[in-house]
């Protein structure tokens, strides 16, 4: 269980470390494109931390 949680939040910080470099870059980061980014990578985690839980993935 608690490799699952490591993955979810491992997933989750590699997206805001993304999210701030294209933030930081240039002005096209909108309120739309934040919800679907996030959305995104929220589903994504969710995703990673279930086969982790599952035991597909050993760490």
């Amino acid at each position: 269980m608690f490799n699952a949680f490591i993955a979810f939040i491992s997933i989750m910080i590699l997206g805001a470390v993304i999210y701030g470099k294209l933030w930081w870059d240039g002005p096209g980061v909108g309120l739309k494109f934040t919800k679907w980014y996030f959305g995104i990578f929220f589903v994504a985690a969710l995703i990673v931390g279930g086969i982790t839980l599952a035991g597909f993935f050993e760490f």
